[in-house]
């Protein structure tokens, strides 16, 4: 199972410009796998606040997070919505849920075990790669033609 959850984290993390909502709906378990990593920038063991939560959610979606068409505000209102991340009646103090609300439980365990953003990246670099070899056979095949 752990494979099919990094394969998943795998196909959305090469995406560019998904909406959460259109993600929820249209392919569940990228929209868990991605919910389930971003909730792993929140701290478990200690509480944070709403302004660290909002920076540790900027810097997920700069990196690991790029591929989602949303902001920090935005991201953490899902997270808290889901169950993924709560926060006191007072909206002080943020925590990742411990553990995980059961849809997203096995996402957020495979991914807490492997360095996500690293996969992220080397997914992204893959297809560059891809891209750049396609690209090159194609002109290569233009210039061939008279």
């Amino acid at each position: 199972m752990a494979d099919d959850i990094l394969g998943a984290w795998r196909r959305v993390a090469v995406k560019r410009g998904v909406g959460l909502a259109a993600l929820m709906h249209s392919r569940h378990e990228e929209f868990a796998v991605a919910l389930a990593a971003a909730s792993l920038a929140i701290p478990a063991s200690a509480a944070s606040t709403e302004r660290d939560v909002n920076r540790r959610l900027g810097d997920w979606l700069a990196g690991p997070g790029a591929m989602l068409a949303t902001d920090h505000v935005e991201l953490r209102r899902w997270l808290v919505d889901l169950g993924l991340v709560v926060r006191d009646d007072w909206g002080r103090e943020y925590r990742r849920a411990a553990p995980a609300p059961a849809a997203y439980s096995e996402a957020a365990t495979a991914l807490a075990a492997v360095d996500a953003g690293r996969i992220a990246v080397e997914a992204r670099e893959a297809l560059a790669r891809t891209r750049a070899e396609r690209r090159a056979l194609h002109e290569a095949r233009a210039s061939d033609r008279p």
